[in-house]
């Protein structure tokens, strides 16, 4: 898998609601974007990664199968752990092959339980 860089996730979505003085805390996140991949045919998977004390972590939002140019919203709820300071909060796009190439329109990220603002769309025609 190859893997694409899509957005950074700002501070302010993935620390809201951070309990205070707790050095391991879970929070979930809705996560949603409308991605076109074009090019060749295999498997895309939509994913947030992280580092923090405890190492490097991913989850998976969303993964999909394409078999010529298409356009997919790839969306899911993922539920991160936190340990410590946390750096790189990143949305990643996995590509089966080498000949994929691919387009944003919209990412979204989300706090679950928060309103949606506009401040959470991170990306809107990339």
């Amino acid at each position: 898998m190859i893997d694409k860089h899509i957005a950074d996730v700002p501070k302010r979505i993935w620390e809201e609601g951070r309990p205070p003085k707790l050095r391991i805390w879970d929070a979930e996140f809705n996560v949603a974007g409308w991605i076109k991949v074009s090019g060749a045919q295999g498997e895309v998977v939509l994913q947030v990664s992280y580092e923090d004390e405890a190492g490097e972590h991913a989850c998976v939002v969303d993964r999909c199968q394409v078999t010529g140019d298409s356009s997919s919203l790839m969306s899911g709820l993922i539920r991160m752990r936190f340990t410590g300071s946390v750096e790189n909060v990143r949305v990643v796009l996995r590509l089966s092959e080498p000949a994929m190439r691919f387009h944003v329109d919209e990412l979204f990220v989300q706090r679950r339980g928060s309103t949606l603002r506009r401040e959470d769309k991170l990306i809107s025609n990339y």
